[in-house]
């Protein structure tokens, strides 16, 4: 006899149902499966009718990322193929942009280099002064947007020179020059460009604090909208092979199934190996194990083509854990999900992006979480 507790949330075919009891079950909801009366092809998903408001929000969520999936793909893939590029003409952001510019020749994708800059604040001057001085503060900021336009095009020439010498097709390089800040000059930028992909160089540790990408990519990472990939002082430029080998750091949160779909576009150019992996503190790992079995279970309904390898990694320091795994298994991108009040501060800390940032000598791909 079936629990009364027990409630009939829909009906579904097979194979999705088993998808959304796979998500349901990750999120220490209890599933059941059973007949439905009528139709052949379909089953019903029941569950504990205390659980039904969570069940709806994620069962919404999916349908919002895979409900059309093949309209939501192709957009998706859409998107991906439109590169924002931040620059402050430091070395770091030009790192930045020959990286994306390796990446868009993979993936046939547009580049937009985009600068911010200050105008002279006015507050910083008496009246008088300002009175006296307003002719020449005027020049110095035609001047100073005059100099950024020069180097923003001297960026995009030495880009398209390079597309001209490699024969690299289906790529173009423009540029936008805003004023004001630039963690908000971004977000305008990325609200009517719209890109996949937001492609930042980082300062080291001795600069991060007087420099643009600093607190500007932290902020990027935070409004988490867009993936954030982060490309570290310490990263050594090479040639980007077809075969790469990518770390998916997971916490078993409901957001990873979102990030992962984006995920999936972003790597679809190359032949990719994808570690997936937990990281716990000693203990028993019987919870973990079971979610991750779960998550095995997703990856082989829903991502088959993959090269995908699930696995846990016992570590009392995360950081650490990470750092073994990278140099262990030749990892040339590492990918996390920073979520407030989730990734960041349950299964590390708050500023574990920031050491990543600071620590790592591969690329950092940031997706934020979907609250």
């Amino acid at each position: 006899m079936k629990d009364p507790e027990f409630i009939t949330i829909g009906n579904y075919t097979y194979s999705r149902a088993l998808l959304i009891k796979v998500r349901l079950e990750t999120a220490g909801i209890p599933c059941l499966l059973g007949d439905s009366r009528g139709v052949s092809n379909e089953v019903v998903l029941r569950i504990n009718e205390s659980d039904l408001a969570e069940a709806r929000q994620i069962i919404d969520e999916m349908a919002r990322a895979y409900g059309s999936e093949k309209e939501a793909s192709i957009k998706l893939l859409r998107s991906v193929r439109r590169i924002l590029v931040p620059v402050d003409f430091s070395e770091e952001s030009e790192k930045a942009a020959r990286y994306a510019l390796m990446l868009a020749a993979y993936m046939k994708a547009d580049i937009r280099l985009m600068h911010a800059w200050f105008p002279v604040p006015a507050e910083h001057f008496a009246w008088g002064e300002m009175y006296a001085m307003q002719s020449d503060i005027e020049a110095q900021m035609k001047a100073a947007e005059a100099e950024a336009t020069e180097k923003l095009k001297f960026l995009q020439n030495t880009l398209k020179l390079r597309i001209k010498q490699q024969k690299i097709r289906g790529v173009d390089v423009d540029y936008d020059l805003l004023r004001g800040n630039p963690s908000d000059a971004i977000s305008a930028v990325a609200h009517h460009y719209k890109p996949g992909l937001i492609v930042m160089g980082t300062k080291n540790r001795n600069r991060i604090q007087r420099g643009f990408f600093g607190s500007t990519t932290q902020r990027a990472i935070a409004k988490g909208k867009i993936p954030v990939l982060a490309i570290p002082p310490a990263y050594i430029e090479k040639t980007l092979d077809k075969t790469q080998r990518l770390l998916y750091v997971t916490n078993f949160d409901n957001t990873d199934y979102d990030s992962l779909s984006r995920l999936m576009a972003f790597v679809r150019p190359f032949n990719t190996r994808i570690y997936c992996l937990h990281i716990q503190k000693q203990g028993s790992t019987v919870v973990s194990e079971a979610r991750m079995q779960n998550m095995r279970r997703y990856f082989n309904e829903q991502y088959q083509r993959f090269d995908i390898e699930c696995g846990l990694l016992q570590s009392e320091d995360a950081l650490d854990g990470i750092e073994v795994f990278i140099e262990t298994n030749n990892i040339d991108v590492l990918a996390i999900t920073a979520r407030k009040q989730n990734l960041l501060e349950q299964l590390f800390d708050p500023g574990l992006s920031r050491k990543l940032l600071l620590r790592s000598s591969i690329p950092l791909l940031v997706f934020g979480g979907v609250s």
